[in-house]
């Protein structure tokens, strides 16, 4: 019998939905990839097309991960597991409510 750990990925995959779990977790790992105080002046809105688009609450923030983004591309695919992530966009938020 294998474990589940063994058949997940293999089930995933032949149900179509093994790309659409990973582009979640590119969302779901961003916190923990950029530690708990970037976690809440940044948020991954959504993955497109390779492209993970995530707010910063300032624009000199945004300036700085832009210039970081390689690094955290590497990291955010080597937690996945696979090269999802191609590019990050980082755009100011709006002011929080």
């Amino acid at each position: 019998m294998r474990s589940v750990a063994a058949a997940l990925p293999r089930a995933l995959k032949s149900l179509g939905i093994s790309r659409r779990t990973r582009e979640a977790q590119a969302l779901w790992l961003w916190p923990q990839l950029v530690g708990p105080d970037l976690a809440r002046e940044t948020g991954a809105l959504m993955l497109r097309g390779g492209t993970l688009w995530v707010t910063a609450s300032s624009t000199p923030l945004a300036h700085q991960l832009h210039l970081e983004r390689r690094g955290l591309i590497d990291r955010l695919n080597e937690m996945i597991g696979a090269p999802v992530v191609r590019d990050i966009r980082f755009r100011q938020a709006g002011p929080s409510r």
